[in-house]
Formats: C-alpha cells, sequence, structure tokens
C-alpha cells in the first residue's frame, strides 16, 4: 500500500503560554516558563506525526499571504511534511491559537477565525482520479471547520475515494456552528475508521446529559448512534482513560499508558496519526488503537502539539 497519506483540514500558527498558574492570582505582569510558537491544526498536527511515524503526508489546508503562513510552510517542509498544496488567501490571515496551559497540563484555547476555514472544492481541483489513486488513505482531520467544502465537495471526493478503495480515516472538530449530528450524516458511511473525542462526540449524540455515567458507557452510546448511521469502525478518544473501540471482532476499552503529563495539546491528532499508521502497516483495529493510546500518552510528556518528533520506537516503549 503507498505510504502517501493525503491530509485535509485545519493549520494554524500556536502560540502557547506555560505554566499559567491559578487565573485567579494573575498580575498584571508575571514570568512564566516558556512561550513558544509552533505548527498547530489537526491537520497540520497529524501531518507531523505521520511523518515522524515514516509516512508521506500530503497537506491540503489554507493559510494567508502573511508571514505566519510562511513560518507554518517551512516548520512543516522542514520535518517531512509536503507543502505543495496548502493555498494562500489575499483577503484572510492565517489561522492563530493562544494556548495556555496550566500546572496540570490542562490547555484553554483562544482562536480566531483563520484562512483554513475556507478551504473549498477549487482547492482540491489538483486531485484527479489517477492523483487520487497514488495514496494510500484520507485523513479528514477537521470536520466542522471547513464549513465550504463540507457543502460543496466532500461527499463527492468520500465517493471517488470509496470507488478506489482508499480507507478514510475522520476525526471531528467542535461544531462550532451547532449543527449536531446532521452536519456530518452525509459522510459516515464513507468514513472506513471514524475517531471523534468523547467531548464532541457526545456533544453530537446527546451523550452528554448523562455525565454521570462512565466514559465507557458514553462512548458505547455515541459509538452505536455512528454505527446505525453507517461507520463500521469507531474508536472514541477518551483523553486520559484512553479510548472506546467499537469494531467487529471487539468492543471495549483501550488503556493509555501511565506517564508524567506536562501538556494534553494535541494528543488526540497524535493518536489519529498513530491509529491511521499501524492499519495501514496491516494491524487490526484494537491492536492499532493500542499502540494509538501510548502515542497519545508519549505526547503528552511534551510542551505543544506536536514540537517533539515521534517514532515507532519511542511508542512502543511505553506500551505495556
Amino acid at each position: 500500500m503507498s505510504e502517501k497519506v493525503l491530509v485535509i483540514g485545519s493549520l494554524v500558527l500556536d502560540i502557547t503560554a506555560s505554566p499559567i498558574g491559578n487565573t485567579k492570582e494573575w498580575a498584571e505582569k508575571q514570568r512564566i516558563r516558556s512561550i513558544t510558537m509552533q505548527v498547530g491544526g489537526d491537520a497540520a498536527n497529524q501531518a507531523l506525526h505521520l511523518a515522524g511515524l515514516g509516512l508521506q503526508p500530503y497537506l491540503v489546508s489554507v493559510t494567508g499571504s502573511d508571514e505566519n503562513g510562511t513560518f507554518l510552510r517551512t516548520a512543516l517542509a522542514q520535518r517531512g511534511v509536503v507543502t505543495d498544496y496548502i493555498a494562500r488567501r489575499t483577503d484572510i490571515s492565517t489561522g492563530t491559537a493562544l494556548v495556555l496551559v496550566d500546572d496540570a497540563g490542562n490547555r484553554s484555547t483562544f482562536s480566531v477565525r483563520g484562512a483554513h476555514s475556507t478551504l473549498q472544492r477549487q482547492d482540491l481541483s489538483w486531485l484527479d482520479d489517477e492523483t487520487l489513486a497514488q495514496f494510500g488513505a484520507i485523513s479528514l482531520a477537521s470536520p466542522f471547520s471547513m464549513p465550504l467544502l463540507e457543502e460543496d465537495g466532500l461527499l463527492d471526493l468520500l465517493i471517488r475515494a470509496k470507488k478506489l478503495q482508499i480507507p478514510v480515516f475522520s476525526d471531528l472538530a467542535s461544531d462550532k456552528r451547532g449543527q449536531g449530528l446532521d452536519g456530518i450524516r452525509a459522510f459516515l458511511p464513507y468514513f472506513d475508521y471514524f475517531l471523534p473525542s468523547l467531548y464532541d462526540a457526545a456533544a453530537m449524540t446527546g451523550a452528554a446529559a448523562g455525565t454521570e455515567a462512565s466514559a465507557a458507557a458514553r462512548a458505547a452510546v455515541c459509538a452505536s448512534v455512528f454505527h446505525a448511521c453507517g461507520t463500521k469502525n469507531v474508536v472514541i478518544k477518551c483523553g486520559g482513560e484512553g479510548a472506546y473501540v467499537s469494531v467487529p471482532g471487539f468492543t471495549g476499552m483501550v488503556s493509555p499508558a501511565k506517564v508524567q503529563v506536562v501538556d494534553t495539546t494535541g494528543a488526540g491528532d497524535c493518536m489519529v496519526a498513530a491509529f491511521l499508521s499501524r492499519i495501514l502497516a496491516g494491524d487490526g483495529p484494537q491492536a492499532a488503537a493500542r499502540f494509538a493510546c501510548a502515542a497519545g500518552s508519549w505526547c503528552t510528556q511534551y510542551p505543544g502539539a506536536s514540537t517533539q518528533g515521534i517514532s515507532e520506537e519511542t511508542v512502543r516503549a511505553l506500551m505495556p
């Protein structure tokens, strides 16, 4: 199978401050350990991790025609991501996010609407069937964050991928427009593997109402909804509790590795990239999920979403 992976979705500049301490004790001016700029956005994070795991990611996204966009392209290319198909816009700036990380590694993110949200059909015009057939997989990193493409062009791409037998992996961005399940219902039958977070999946399916229930119980409700909509393989990311896997032949929780958490930013993106890499390597979904959970844990040991280079060896060293 081809090692080329088409990664579609968000690309932003992350400005991360850590640790921010107790916000109630903030002063007008204060010292913290670090303030950094790095690549961010679901699709970009996945692409960087896929490159680290030996695949060849082609990132499809949009930046503005500004210095932040140039910074992102350079940083991505230096780490093995193909950036030729990142479009530029002159009428909107590159997406930017301010990420505040507390002493426990938990994050609060503040962002503005950026160029990646304008991704549209014409940005995929280079993908004729012959070119598309060269890819071993497609990763939709950010459904709900690319409204123009979701309204016109994404379904056509998924139908073509299905005909070409290219597996499609999909994460899920937050539902900022409040579309709910109807916002992605048409796409779900074409997702070979759907890997949303429990937070987003529960909000979409209504499982958030039973917050007193365990993560596994809530994830099971979500998975049943997605299966009913036509998705065969569902892996729901449950943060520090690991992942709920619902695939033919196995249903249940897969545990994360035990690590000292520094920053949870991007752990879910790392999990998706790791899961995809193992499926393409021939692993079954349960084994791929075990590797992915360890990868997500590995990611939380470092500041930022993807500043540290991943490898299969470093992830396997954490696996029980």
